[in-house]
């Protein structure tokens, strides 16, 4: 048996050692520069985007010569993208952004285990734009 997995999971493999070595390099070189010496000066954010009704991968039987299954995604699934922060010296994060497709936001999509401190905000593509970065 394998797992399916995504498409995107064969990316990850895209990454080096030595692109990595050149990433923290320029990212020493930058807290120099600009004098960042403090780590509650250093935030580090992240997107994900959510596929709603989209099921993770499924434990399957297939014969013994094939080594790796992909599975399509689905192409009219909905999405929300949640923006994370979390910063170096360990204080608490700002809450997070959730970001719904659409013109408004419907009472019905709120969840009741919600804790009122993230922020629920709309884009017409569902996604992050300069609006609401910047916000």
């Amino acid at each position: 048996m394998i797992k399916t997995k995504p498409i995107a999971r064969a990316r990850i493999t895209t990454h080096t050692e030595e692109d990595l070595k050149t990433f923290f390099t320029n990212y020493q070189e930058n807290l120099d520069c600009y004098g960042i010496h403090h780590a509650r000066y250093i935030y580090n954010m992240d997107e994900s985007v959510v596929r709603i009704g989209c099921p993770t991968g499924e434990i399957i039987v297939v014969p013994t010569e094939v080594k790796e299954l992909y599975t399509a995604s689905p192409e009219n699934q909905k999405s929300l993208m949640i923006i994370e922060a979390i910063c170096a010296d360990g204080t608490p994060p700002p809450p997070p952004v959730i970001i719904c497709p659409g013109e408004k936001i419907m009472e019905s999509w709120i969840h009741e285990n919600l804790t009122g401190a993230e922020v629920i905000t709309i884009s017409p593509t569902g996604y992050d734009n300069e609006n609401i970065a910047l916000a």
